[in-house]
């Protein structure tokens, strides 16, 4: 396992937090829709939710 500098770590958590937000947004619009918009809305959702997840792939990676 790679040791993490405390930069490294600070950015990860924060990203993981983000998306963390981000996925409770999601369940919250899958709650709430209804109707001709509902998948439109969850795609969005759920593509805003992954971003961070993404960039916090992205930053672990090569460790």
């Amino acid at each position: 396992m790679a040791h993490l500098s405390d930069d490294v770590r600070a950015q990860l958590i924060r990203l993981l937090d983000r998306a963390q937000e981000r996925l409770d947004t999601l369940r919250e619009v899958v709650a709430e829709v209804d109707g001709g918009d509902a998948g439109s809305e969850i795609r969005l959702a759920l593509g805003d939710a992954l971003v961070p997840l993404n960039i916090a792939l992205e930053v672990a990676e090569p460790l």
